[in-house]
């Protein structure tokens, strides 16, 4: 019987594994199969028609930078905007009908889906998709596209104006990125149509050389430094992978043993030992990569160390978890915002800070006084290569401290967010990735002392954590990043 259970056991545990690999192989093959359609890798993309409309006024076709000539190219950024947007219900109904939409001709096709993805929706949420979420999904379809155009602009008068034109995508929805990350002057497009707060999701026609013209005439030039990409650092939103038909299609079917597998995961975190919660995790498809050598929970004498500090920049919620995994011990963590349901199913003690100097000094000191803290001196999260600059308060509390480089690896659902409800939810999201990876490395101490201020241990830091990730530092703050995604400061209260 023993015997039977446990060839029972061996075989259900391959078959669990092959469902698990097959279901996130679809999702990935999905969005890598749309980008080598877009931009394949031996081709240079020919850059998009350029019409000139006065002696320095210029107009280009946004949609052939944007798109490819497949029929459901516009499908992806549409579907984005409704589930980001109005949810994972409205999302549903865009998918539903995609067969139905590809029957139609491309003008009809185009309106039909404005009017699912954006009916009843708030004007200012539109806009924050548009300024948040989609900028990033078109820099990663359309890269190609983008360095074409950038030699043609760069090529033109520094005086000149450059208006963007497009007829597939509403305004919206396209002219955060195009202004913002391509260069462009100005933006002419589809308005959705509705009152002052809401949208009826129906677009206007386009009199494309009226609105260009117009476009020009209250245009200031704004393009100084001439023109080029520039990287999306931030960004916002839930789904980390391009949303064609069959990806979408993939993600819903996995969606309920996603939050099966969260479930899981969580409960092995919050009611097993650490050091066995580490391996019971990697059964379920999670995967703590650990590089250095990390610190041991007692010194040569044998007595508890305690009081360690550790560094490490911001990726989700789940860093200081990353590390007490790694550790194979618990630690303590501090944030500046925390949801209550990230408070009670964190398996380790966390404490909100208050942004008050003395106040957060007092709270890091007396956890230290009772074991190993991890800060994240970033103070937010950054899912692009990018560090932001560090708060030095950190530096002030012990002397010396333990940089931690980690990185976080997700292929169907991002892990943060910028709205205070959402962000209640950003571990689950994580562990609701089919195989969730985090890499933590150890780096040798920093010593806090020998006459250096403690801006200048921050920006070692930084530097060392840089280095060891192979991203690039930068002196962006939270106010940035929220300003840009949500249009507040970031600032949240506090108890």
């Amino acid at each position: 019987m023993a015997l039977t259970s446990d060839r029972f056991m061996s075989r259900a545990l391959r078959i669990h594994r092959l469902v698990k690999r097959g279901l996130a192989a679809g999702l990935r093959g999905c969005s890598r199969g749309v980008a080598t359609t877009t931009v394949p890798a031996a081709a240079t993309p020919s850059p998009p028609a350029l019409h000139q409309l006065g002696e320095n006024a210029f107009a280009v076709d946004a949609d052939a930078l944007l798109l490819n000539p497949s029929p459901g190219a516009a499908f992806p950024p549409y579907f984005l905007a409704a589930v980001e947007a109005g949810g994972y219900a409205r999302g549903l109904v865009l998918l539903t009908l995609y067969p139905v939409l590809q029957t139609l001709p491309r003008g009809a096709r185009v309106r039909a889906m404005a009017m699912v993805s954006f009916c009843g929706l708030r004007r200012d949420e539109a806009a924050r998709v548009g300024r948040a979420v989609l900028p990033k999904l078109f820099s990663r379809e359309a890269p190609g596209g983008v360095r074409a155009v950038e030699a043609l602009l760069r090529a033109l008068p520094k005086e000149a104006k450059v208006v963007a034109v497009t007829q597939t995508f509403p305004t919206v929805m396209v002219e955060a990125f195009l202004k913002e990350y391509v260069g462009f002057d100005a933006v002419a497009g589809r308005e959705l149509k509705g009152g002052p707060r809401y949208l009826t999701g129906t677009m206007a026609e386009l009199d494309t050389e009226r609105v260009v013209a117009r476009v020009l005439e209250q245009t200031e030039k704004t393009t100084l430094c001439g023109y080029g990409p520039k990287p999306v650092v931030f960004h916002d939103g839930r789904l980390a992978f391009t949303p064609t038909a069959a990806a979408a299609l993939a993600m819903y079917i996995y969606f309920p043993f996603g939050v099966v597998l969260a479930v899981i995961r969580i409960a092995i975190y919050i009611l097993l030992p650490w050091r066995v919660s580490a391996v019971a995790a990697a059964l379920t498809g999670v995967r703590v990569r650990v590089i250095g050598v990390t610190n041991s929970a007692a010194d040569d004498s044998g007595k508890p160390h305690g009081g360690r500090l550790y560094a490490c920049n911001h990726r989700t919620l789940l860093d200081a978890v990353g590390i007490a995994s790694a550790l194979g011990r618990p630690v303590a963590s501090v944030s500046y915002s925390l949801g209550r349901l990230s408070e009670l199913l964190s398996p380790i003690p966390l404490r909100r800070l208050t942004r008050d100097r003395e106040e957060d000094r007092r709270r890091m000191s007396s956890m230290m006084a009772r074991g190993d803290v991890v800060v994240c001196p970033e103070g937010t999260t950054c899912r692009e290569p990018y560090l932001l600059r560090f708060s030095p308060l950190f530096a002030e509390l012990a002397a010396e401290v333990t940089p931690v480089a980690v990185d976080a690896r997700t292929s169907v659902f991002y892990a943060t967010s910028t709205s205070p409800l959402a962000k209640s939810l950003d571990s689950v999201y994580f562990l609701m990735n089919p195989r969730p990876e985090y890499s933590v490395q150890f780096l040798k101490p920093v010593s806090t002392e020998g006459g250096k201020s403690s801006i200048e241990v921050a920006n070692e830091v930084q530097r060392d954590l840089a280095s060891a990730l192979g991203f690039e530092g930068t002196t962006l703050t939270r106010k940035d990043k929220y300003l840009l995604l949500a249009g507040n400061e970031g600032v949240v209260k506090t108890k």
